[in-house]
């Protein structure tokens, strides 16, 4: 298990340097999404296991992209249809495992970024970016969720399901070893961008971001192939609609001060989110706050520090519910840049 983690962190690194070099070449950004990053986090049960650190190599592998050319140039939209990897990895402080539970996302995906406002009669500057994600979303295991000596779909699986009520500590009871996860998924994102400040450069030097989505887990892949999803019986366990809403701010430090310019210092960022999960089975805490800070440098690398409450976002975990903190290394997929 260690190894697969600490070559998890590799390509969570490698992942990071490569976008940062694409974003001077290729320049292929996504105004959606979560960012690749990796660090220490706490636990929220800590009395069943500790966690050491998190990696999260995201990845986008973009068919094309022409979002950040055509928003440089007069052109009102600009447009990406991508494949997306979002790998998930947790480094326990506990005997090493053939696998502790990864989380692995893959799919199709498209978004599409809109100029909604003219620089010559606004002195405000608006965008607007719609996406839309399909695939699937597994940990690869094969053992039943509730039940560690038994293979999932089996009889002694359903049987330990049918023994759960409302009053089931579902934290307590679940295979935290092996224990199958398995969903195919289908979300919607839209994000409002306000830049009300413009260098001469036409660079935001400040400006406000709000987002919603909305997940829907579902049975078949892409809603057409039956490929393997749910089960019956995790499906009532995960509720199968999952809400979101965010807003973020930002700001460029003053590059005139000696001390950001020395050591190569940006901007800042202030981000919270919250995720709703609708009607999971009574033990799960429906609601997860998150609030980040960051602080990121002119190559578009930052350090982030974020503060967590509510379920956890790990595959089945998100039956696990507290306080978490999570401090570490973030690279910016969609950086302020020129917008004229």
């Amino acid at each position: 298990m260690k190894k697969i983690i600490y070559s998890s962190i590799l390509v969570c690194i490698t992942n990071m340097l490569v976008a940062q070099s694409e974003s001077n070449i290729l320049k292929p950004i996504f105004p959606i999404g979560d960012n690749p990053s990796i660090g220490y986090k706490t636990s929220m049960v800590s009395d069943l296991e500790k966690i050491i650190f998190e990696a999260n190599p995201i990845i986008r592998m973009p068919i094309y992209n022409n979002i950040r050319p055509k928003i440089e140039s007069k052109a009102c939209s600009g447009s990406s249809f991508y494949i997306p990897f979002k790998p998930q990895f947790r480094m326990y402080n506990d005997n090493s495992k053939p696998v502790k539970m990864p989380s692995y996302i893959i799919g199709l995906g498209y978004q599409s970024l809109f100029r909604i406002s003219d620089l010559k009669t606004e002195k405000k500057y608006k965008m607007l970016a719609v996406m839309i994600e399909s695939g699937h979303y597994s940990n690869g295991q094969n053992f039943a969720a509730f039940n560690n000596n038994a293979l999932d779909g089996s009889d002694e699986a359903k049987a330990a399901y049918a023994s759960l009520n409302a009053n089931s500590n579902l934290s307590d009871l679940l295979n935290r070893d092996n224990g199958n996860f398995s969903t195919n998924f289908t979300e919607l994102g839209i994000k409002y961008f306000l830049y009300p400040n413009l260098d001469d450069n036409y660079i935001p030097k400040s400006g406000w971001s709000f987002e919603g989505g909305y997940n829907r887990f579902h049975n078949f892949l892409l809603f057409a192939f039956d490929i393997g999803g749910y089960s019956e019986e995790d499906i009532k366990i995960y509720g199968k609609n999952r809400w979101n809403l965010g807003v973020e701010y930002f700001s460029h430090l003053n590059q005139k001060d000696i001390f950001f310019h020395y050591l190569g210092l940006d901007r800042i960022s202030f981000k919270s989110s919250i995720n709703y999960i609708n009607k999971p089975h009574p033990f799960v805490q429906p609601l997860r706050v998150e609030t980040t800070g960051t602080m990121y440098f002119k190559n578009d690398l930052g350090i982030f520090i974020s503060g967590i409450f509510g379920h956890d976002n790990y595959n089945y975990r998100f039956v696990d519910h507290g306080p978490q903190l999570f401090i570490g290394i973030i690279f910016d997929k969609f950086p302020p840049f020129p917008i004229k």
